[in-house]
């Protein structure tokens, strides 16, 4: 009896070993790829961050100066705070304007209109769209001479040339490009709302307005805080429409820190710079995500 107990807990012994190990097998492409991809970059620029680095010779230890002359040295550094300056602009043209056409957007969805999957769809396209396609098309639609934008408003503007225009025409690419994904995501968490609460706010005499104001936004608040802070460090990290189609300019209007990051990377091989700037964006990041939670009410956490 002992000998056949013993047999049995070494069989499910080995049936658990080769369970593990099958497990392990599925996985191991993306632990590969974490620590190849993700964390071995990681550490090392974090290393890098504490040194002078111009690829064309060894590193050299400096400690804290690279993030000391960031954040004090105006003169070796005159693009560090304007970059930043510029990305905090963009996120604040670009993140709540975004969010409350979403929000109307997803209302109208919500309402069971005809044709809601072909609208779904179609608002997705340009998120499953090559950047660099899309970056052509408003380059053209936004052209001064030939672009649809400046016929249907008879005008001649460089809305990419033009100081005064051309962050914010970024950031209604940016509202279009992002308005998709936040449309989908709130017309299912509107979809989830239990139809009695409409039923018993109809009865108490509320009109749609109301109801929309009493039911659906206290029943999406957590959807929407998830939106905003993911939103706003897609800002933060904002730099594909700006290197493909302005540059940083023009005169440093569309510098976002990002961009700026690449340029000292990639332009200037200041890679100690260029570490320690990936990090004071994490920091960054990091205290707007921190402050976030903190001013969320408690019963959405």
């Amino acid at each position: 009896m002992s000998t056949s107990t013993t047999g049995t807990a070494a069989i499910r012994r080995s049936y658990r070993i080769r369970d593990n190990i099958t497990g392990y097998a599925f996985i191991s492409p993306f632990l590969v790829y974490f620590l190849v991809f993700l964390l071995l970059p990681m550490l090392m620029s974090f290393v890098i961050s504490f040194t002078d680095w111009n690829l064309r010779s060894a590193p050299e230890f400096v400690g804290l100066d690279n993030y000391v002359n960031l954040l004090t040295d105006g003169t070796r550094y005159p693009d560090f705070w304007p970059s930043l300056g510029v990305t905090l602009k963009y996120v604040v043209m670009s993140v709540p304007f975004g969010l409350v056409i979403a929000l109307l957007v997803a209302s109208l969805l919500n309402a069971n209109v005809k044709g809601e999957g072909f609208f779904k769809t179609a608002y997705y396209i340009p998120n499953v769209t090559a950047i660099v396609a899309v970056a052509a098309m408003w380059i053209f639609m936004l052209d001064p001479q030939f672009g649809v934008i400046n016929k249907l408003l008879g005008t001649n503007v460089s809305f990419l040339g033009d100081p005064s225009t051309a962050l914010g025409s970024l950031a209604v690419m940016a509202i279009w490009g992002g308005l998709g994904y936040n449309v989908l995501i709130l017309v299912s968490a509107m979809k989830s709302i239990d139809e009695a609460l409409y039923e018993a706010a109809t009865l108490d005499g509320a009109n749609a307005f109301q109801r929309f104001r009493v039911v659906t936004l206290p029943a999406i608040q957590p959807v929407l805080f998830f939106l905003l802070i993911t939103a706003v460090i897609g800002g933060f990290q904002a730099f594909d429409q700006m290197y493909l189609m302005t540059g940083g300019g023009p005169d440093g209007t569309t510098m976002t820190y990002l961009l700026s990051l690449y340029n000292h990377a990639f332009r200037y091989f200041e890679m100690g710079t260029a570490s320690a700037m990936s990090y004071i964006l994490l920091a960054i990041i990091l205290v707007v995500t921190w402050i976030g939670f903190k001013l969320v009410p408690q019963q959405f956490e």
